[in-house]
């Protein structure tokens, strides 16, 4: 570990790379943290003390800092919850980054259609957490734009969407159809609606319609993003292995990691069993999404034949029906 007292940290050269950061006074630690770059998330966390007194009183009381570089994300994602499974420093239950992420709620049978919910107790269908809700109002307007999917925004029907030809009047078609629509192109990814866009790019570019083209791709960014998280929807909580890396075997349980072997020690973590309705099957807790989202990504990078076998079946069974 490199430690320095907190006034010295104009002269720190920190490093952009993964790691741990763990704030202490001078008898205690307060805050423990990992981080996909060091230097950035500090420079997060000293830029939001101006706004949040939760962190702003963190950072008050720090005196000495101290940061542990790492090769990769998971690694510093196993030594924080190994730290915080000998400890419980007070800052780690008060700074929560997570409360403002959101889900997608989807109902076929009323507008609006597609919702941006704080939480998954109503009976809608949901999806997420998603760190961004003005990423969802960009997709839901996309989807209508580019395709003429569903975006109503008013309970009250028919809006103006069809009143100017934006829409072609979901609020009065079969729910049949708006099913079909939510379960192929909503809650799995669908290569058509990709190779469409696709098209309509190469057509635009062909009659030189650059303007329109561009904005066309940056639309089909969005598609492609949701699409990678909604891969990691279906499979995170359907991941279950055990796998070796550095002679260190991790266990990961429903998608979280459970266990750690290292020169014959083992090391378990609290393993948090949660009752998810079928209308959560692509939810899960706002807490967990960095978690499941760093397994993820390092398993899919190492491990991608599983991940693939994960989402098959994970498809198949919302094809089947849940």
């Amino acid at each position: 570990m490199t430690e320095f007292v907190k006034k010295d940290l104009k002269n720190q050269k920190i490093p952009e790379s993964s790691g741990v950061f763990i704030f202490s006074d001078s008898h205690k630690n307060l805050f423990i943290r990992k981080a996909s770059n060091l230097k950035k998330t500090l420079d997060i966390l000293l830029t939001k003390k101006l706004e949040n007194k939760v962190i702003f009183k963190m950072i008050s009381l720090t005196k000495t800092i101290s940061y542990k570089k790492t090769s990769t994300l998971f690694e510093a994602l196993v030594k924080e919850k190994t730290y915080l499974n000998k400890e419980n420093p007070e800052f780690n239950q008060q700074i929560k980054p997570y409360e403002d992420y959101v889900y997608l709620g989807i109902d076929s049978n009323r507008v609006p259609f597609f919702n941006v919910t704080e939480n998954t107790q109503n009976n809608l269908y949901y999806i997420g957490p998603f760190q961004d809700r003005f990423f969802l109002f960009d997709l839901i307007d996309t989807f209508g734009t580019v395709f003429g999917f569903p975006a109503c925004e008013e309970k009250n029907y028919p809006c103006i969407r069809l009143k100017v030809n934006k829409c072609s009047g979901w609020c009065v078609e079969e729910n049949r159809k708006i099913r079909e629509i939510i379960r192929e192109s909503y809650l799995q990814p669908n290569e058509t609606v990709i190779n469409k866009i696709k098209k309509k790019q190469e057509k635009l570019f062909d009659t030189l319609q650059f303007e329109k083209a561009e904005i066309l791709k940056k639309q089909e960014e969005i598609i492609l993003k949701y699409y990678d998280f909604l891969e990691f929807f279906h499979v995170t909580k359907n991941v279950n292995i055990n796998f070796s890396e550095n002679k260190i075997t991790f266990e990961i349980k429903n998608g979280m990691l459970l266990k750690v072997v290292k020169d014959g020690k083992q090391t378990y973590f609290p393993e948090v069993n949660i009752e998810y309705r079928d209308n959560e099957y692509l939810a899960h807790e706002k807490n967990q999404f960095t978690e499941r989202w760093i397994i993820y990504q390092h398993l899919k990078k190492n491990k991608l034949e599983k991940i693939n076998e994960i989402l098959k079946k994970s498809v198949l069974k919302i094809n089947e029906g849940i």
